[in-house]
This record gives structure tokens, C-alpha cells and sequence, in this order.
């Protein structure tokens, strides 16, 4: 039983790098599922929003249409015709 204490921290020494490698692997592939399930949920909210707007447009559509009014007159480009 003593021979087996004493040899225990080098036991702890050769596992503890695995350990952390494990950890990192199930940190890395729970943020990589989490990634995908937050892309997941901006799509499916884009598409709502996306089909809103597109039924929004086509039950309402706006009725101010503005038509653009041509001018009339000169456009002065230069500063020329101020007084020095």
C-alpha cells in the first residue's frame, strides 16, 4: 500500500494531460453545437422577419409613390457670380 501512495503523483502526472485534453474536446464540441444552434435560431428569426415583410408589402403596399418632378431653371456651379 505505501509503494502505491508513493507512486501516485506520478500516476497524477501522466494523467492530468489527458484530462485536459478531454476537457478542451468537450468544451470545443459544446461551443461548436452551440454555434450551430445559434446560426440555426438567426435564420429561422430572419426568415420570419423576411416573410413579414414580404406579406406586410403585399396585403399593404405604401401608397405615397412620389414621381419625380423634373425642374426647371439654371444650375450655377461655380462661385463666379459672387461679389468679391
Amino acid at each position: 500500500m505505501g509503494e502505491f501512495l508513493k507512486s501516485m503523483p506520478n500516476l497524477l502526472k501522466q494523467i492530468v494531460p489527458f484530462l485536459f485534453a478531454g476537457i478542451a474536446l468537450v468544451a470545443f464540441a459544446f461551443g461548436v453545437v452551440l454555434l450551430a444552434y445559434l446560426f440555426l435560431f438567426g435564420a429561422i428569426v430572419g426568415l420570419v422577419l423576411f416573410l413579414i415583410a414580404l406579406i406586410r408589402a403585399k396585403f399593404f403596399p405604401t401608397k405615397n409613390i412620389m414621381t419625380e418632378q423634373k425642374k426647371s431653371g439654371r444650375i450655377i456651379d461655380s462661385d463666379d457670380w459672387k461679389r468679391k
